[in-house]
């Protein structure tokens, strides 16, 4: 397994574990089959995003919705 690092700010990261959070049973079942644990995963990013700046996580005028 090879690693890569990717660059995310507090918004992206803020998306990714909305995300996670919301995932149903089924889906986080299927995920942890096939890839491991999903809480896991949130424990770990949740870490990392809780040591980012959000105190300017609103939507920015220069990120375009995908909505």
């Amino acid at each position: 397994m090879k690693e890569l690092n990717v660059n995310l700010n507090a918004h992206e990261m803020g998306i990714i574990l909305s995300a996670i959070q919301n995932l149903e049973n089924v889906d986080e079942n299927r995920i942890a089959r096939e890839y491991g644990s999903v809480s896991a995963l949130y424990d770990k990013l949740y870490s990392y995003w809780e040591r980012m700046d959000t105190s300017q996580t609103g939507l920015c005028y220069d990120v375009v919705p995908s909505f």
